[in-house]
């Protein structure tokens, strides 16, 4: 990392203090007003934006999952299915190469197939095009970045993309538990295994962050009774 790098990512974490302490006491004060054009959902927004953009940089520069040994790698996020990695590990003997193909549970990377392979060539950019690959941000880290943000203006929740057959899937952290509804399901139900958002991201893919009002869906389907849906 550069020094001006360094100190630009000191600087977003300067400002990522100050909101959350300008935020700290707004709230204390009760003097937060849900209008479209609030300035605080502007902050929140973008306070939600840099704690993203901090992750990844930190995931960046700490992750060591990736082997140094001469494999290759390659990762893709192909559409409704979970992120996929294929590694190719040189063996001992120098002439064979194992291949390794991987998909993202929401927790960590399973092996799904595996054998070995001869005559293996490789043909890539001269320079550098692609960043190098790195751990999706797992199911937990997603729930803590959406976790105490219903009572603000326009809360983050997590978002599962539509596929043929599922319409998109929402997922809001409301008075401390957590609730998902699809866009065509008449009620939500209330998640209490992460399990059930594993098996969401098979069939779906890996989800993302969003704020409310960028999804399909209101306050009002997630606060009602399920019963009196």
């Amino acid at each position: 990392m550069t020094d001006t790098q360094a100190r630009a990512l000191e600087t977003l974490r300067d400002i990522d203090i100050r909101l959350h302490r300008l935020f700290e006491a707004v709230d204390e004060a009760d003097e937060t007003t849900a209008t479209p054009a609030d300035p605080l959902t502007t902050l929140r927004r973008a306070r939600s934006q840099i704690d993203a953009a901090l992750f990844e940089h930190q995931r960046r520069t700490d992750d060591r999952t990736l082997p140094d040994n001469g494999s290759c790698v390659l990762q893709w996020d192909p559409p409704c299915t979970p992120p996929r990695r294929l590694i190719l590990d040189p063996d001992n003997d120098s002439n064979t190469w194992t291949r390794r193909e991987l998909e993202w549970t929401g927790e960590s990377w399973r092996i799904c197939g595996r054998d070995s392979v001869t005559d293996v060539a490789i043909s890539a950019p001269a320079e550098p095009q692609y960043p190098n690959p790195i751990d999706p941000p797992t199911i937990e880290t997603q729930l803590e970045w959406i976790r105490e943000t219903w009572t603000h203006p326009d809360p983050d929740v997590l978002v599962f993309d539509p596929t043929a057959t599922i319409e998109q899937g929402v997922l809001g952290a409301v008075d401390g538990e957590l609730r998902y509804r699809e866009a065509d399901s008449p009620q939500w139900v209330t998640v209490t295994d992460e399990a059930a958002l594993s098996h969401h991201l098979q069939e779906q893919g890996q989800p993302t962050v969003q704020p409310l009002s960028e999804t399909s869906l209101t306050r009002q389907h997630f606060t009602p009774s399920p019963l009196t849906r």
